[in-house]
């Protein structure tokens, strides 16, 4: 088998007009989407997804997809390592971290797309099998909007038998208290609630001491984990977070590589880890992380918000990571969460179970390729907002 084509695939997503993508650090009425498919001498294809720099990048997104294809034709698309290592090499003196490393990912999702197609079996039985037979999955949403709206999606989650869920924080501490509050006595004691700052990549993140000043603030709330209290690369903040609350502190969603991570383990940073394998390298480069922080005593989340396939290739290595603790389903209403699943997660009692479709079980239908047509002036996020 060898690959003939590396096709990018550009898309506009339009939110419901009820529920439009806002949080601390901005807000967007529409999102675009750079996803690539990667096409076979024997006619099977694979899919995946560049999640957040596709949202503001998706051109030079596809530019290096067409990149990647020049010196992955002609090569068997089930060498995955091989073929990552490839591209990481031809990227790596320009682009180690960021774009290009999500554009990487993206392939490298689709190859194992393919692998998992060829044989017949879903992904993670070709990344060593099951170590769970189900996982705890929590319901990833909360976003900013009235607290009424608020509290009712939280009594959906705990009526859909959810028994995690995450919540959007960071305008301010007064705000931000008077939410955890409220969702805190809708799901009750029982119910594990994370709350995201969503500092990463936010225009104006908390220094080390106003996250500190937060989570002291919070803590009667009992947070299962407060997460992206800093800056992205501000390790040392993460790390002074850390010491001084009693809420475990998880971040990671947009760093690259098991080397970037390796700042996080060595600070003693995170309680809980939580790369995206559509933008830290790749399902074989999380599987790397989460061997690196096992051996730290640092669990995992995998972080997944965007499209069916981020979804399912984030599943495909939490399966078989013995220190997963939690897997992510985006709750937010954006029509491509389920919409390319051949047959959608089985979610029970708030656990999860391993696919069966062969691959990652995604298809992108003709028909939604021309109802999302790409429209390149639509997703603007605008990250002008400041805190209030």
């Amino acid at each position: 088998m060898k690959i003939t084509e590396v096709e990018p695939i550009l898309l506009t997503v339009d939110m419901p007009e009820e529920h439009p993508l806002r949080w601390s650090g901005g807000e967007t009425a529409s999102i675009n989407c750079a996803l690539v498919r990667v096409h076979t001498d024997e006619g099977i294809t694979g899919l995946g997804d560049c999640y957040g720099s596709g949202f503001v990048a998706g051109e030079a997104t596809a530019e290096l997809f067409r990149l990647f294809r020049q010196f992955l034709q002609g090569k068997d698309p089930r060498d995955v390592a091989g073929c990552y290592e490839m591209m990481y090499r031809r990227i790596l003196y320009w682009g180690r971290s960021g774009l290009a490393v999500a554009a990487a990912s993206a392939v490298e999702n689709a190859l194992w797309d393919i692998a998992g197609k060829a044989a017949s079996v879903p992904v993670y039985r070709l990344l060593g099998g099951l170590c769970h037979e189900k996982l705890p999955i929590y319901a990833s949403g909360g976003l900013e909007q009235p607290l009424e709206d608020l509290k009712a999606e939280m009594r959906a989650h705990r009526e859909a038998g959810f028994r995690a869920v995450k919540m959007r924080i960071g305008v301010n501490r007064e705000h931000d208290l008077e939410r955890v509050a409220a969702c805190r006595e809708v799901l009750g004691p029982e119910v594990k609630l994370m709350a995201d700052a969503v500092m990463g990549h936010n225009p104006d993140p908390w220094t080390a001491a106003e996250a500190v000043r937060v989570a002291k603030a919070l803590e009667p709330y009992d947070l299962f984990w407060l997460e992206e209290p800093c800056f992205a690369a501000d390790y040392e903040g993460y790390a002074h977070v850390r010491r001084n609350t009693c809420i475990p502190i998880s971040g990671g969603e947009s760093s690259c590589m098991r080397y970037e991570f390796k700042h996080f383990f060595e600070r003693q940073a995170l309680d809980v880890a939580q790369p995206d394998a559509c933008q830290a390298g790749g399902i074989l480069e999380c599987i790397k992380i989460a061997a690196m922080a096992d051996a730290y005593g640092v669990k995992v989340a995998p972080h997944a918000w965007g499209t069916s396939i981020t979804v399912a290739a984030n599943l495909a290595w939490a399966f078989v990571t013995p220190n997963t603790v939690l897997a992510e389903y985006p709750t937010w209403h954006f029509p491509l969460t389920d919409a390319l699943f051949v047959e959608k997660p089985r979610i029970e009692d708030g656990m999860v179970y391993p696919p069966t479709t062969p691959g990652l079980g995604v298809e992108l239908p003709k028909e939604l390729e021309e109802k999302y047509r790409y429209r390149p002036e639509a997703s603007r996020l605008d990250m002008r907002r400041e805190r209030e």
